[in-house]
């Protein structure tokens, strides 16, 4: 009766083990248009084409230029933050933020530290030690 006990635990740990868990079936994450007479749909609800950023850099592997579709805007991710601002708003509310989503493409060498600089310039900002969310989808370009 003990090696039975022993082999039914053996399996009992592997199938534990191997077990994968999947995502429910079913959710799209689809959003459908409000319905009926009263529904108003307003430009911000409408979804937007992605924010495309292509950050280029130079021979030694910094940030030499940030160009936001075809604005130049030179390697200050605090210009990149201030062109997303003047897409978006200031304070977007959370049905606006979700039609809005950022690409960034970037040179092969660029130093890491600049691709963060511009996810984050992206992402939001600090005001009065609260961050206010800009644009929360920021998928990265494939290479």
């Amino acid at each position: 009766m003990t090696p039975l006990i022993d082999v039914v635990f053996l399996l009992l740990t592997f199938f534990i083990m191997t077990f994968k868990i999947i995502a429910p079936e079913g959710d799209f994450g689809i959003k459908m248009p409000p319905t009926g007479d009263t529904a108003q749909v307003s430009p911000q609800m409408l979804p937007q084409e992605p924010v495309r950023v292509r950050l280029v850099a130079d021979t030694a592997g910094n940030l030499a230029d940030i160009l936001v579709g075809s604005h130049r805007l030179g390697p200050d991710p605090q210009r990149l933050r201030e062109q997303v601002i003047a897409l978006v708003g200031t304070a977007p509310t959370e049905q606006e933020r979700e039609n809005w989503e950022a690409v960034i493409d970037y040179d092969y060498h660029l130093k890491y530290q600049y691709t963060i600089d511009a996810l984050t310039a992206i992402k939001g900002y600090l005001s009065d030690d609260t961050m206010v969310p800009l644009i929360e989808k920021i998928y990265f370009a494939e290479q």
